[in-house]
C-alpha cells in the first residue's frame, strides 16, 4: 500500500498543527476541559512506574504486545509542561512500521501514539519510540 506525496503532506501538516498547540489553549477555544487533558494519568511519572510491563498495539485488525523498556526525560521540558521518551520492545515475528497505534495498558488504559522504529544493534527484537511533549499555555 502506498501512500501518495500529497496524502503525506496533508496528513504531516494536519499533525504538525494539531502538535503545536497547546492543550490549555485548545481547551479554552472549546470552552471545556479536554477529557484526560488535566489529568497526571499518562504523565512521564505514570509511565515509568510501568517500566518492564506489557501494551497492547493494535495494529490493522490485529493486536501484538511490546514492553516498556525505558521512560527518559527530554531537555525540552520546561515549568510550563513535560517532555520525554518511551522506549517498547517489540517481538522480532511483529515488525511495525511508522504509524500512530491505539494501545492499551492495563493500568494507563487507551491512547494513541506515533510509534517511530528504532536502530538498535540488538536484532532479537525491534524498538519503537514515542515522544511525549505536554505543553500547557
Amino acid at each position: 500500500m502506498s501512500t501518495s506525496r500529497r496524502k503525506f503532506l496533508k496528513s504531516g501538516t494536519l499533525v504538525a498543527v494539531a502538535a503545536s498547540i497547546p492543550l490549555g489553549s485548545l481547551e479554552r477555544v472549546l470552552g471545556y476541559d479536554l477529557p484526560g487533558a488535566s489529568s497526571t494519568l499518562l504523565s512521564m511519572k505514570s509511565f515509568a512506574e510501568q517500566v518492564n510491563t506489557d501494551f497492547t498495539i493494535h495494529n490493522a485488525g490485529s493486536k501484538t504486545s511490546a514492553r516498556l523498556v525505558d521512560v527518559s526525560a527530554l531537555p525540552a521540558a520546561t515549568a510550563r509542561g513535560e517532555a520525554f521518551s518511551l522506549l517498547f520492545r517489540g517481538h522480532h515475528s511483529t515488525a511495525l512500521k511508522q504509524n500512530t497505534y491505539v494501545i492499551d495498558h492495563a493500568h494507563l488504559g487507551r491512547f494513541s501514539f506515533l510509534l517511530v522504529p528504532m536502530r538498535s544493534s540488538d536484532k532479537s527484537a525491534p524498538l519503537y519510540e514515542a515522544v511525549i511533549n505536554r505543553l500547557r499555555a
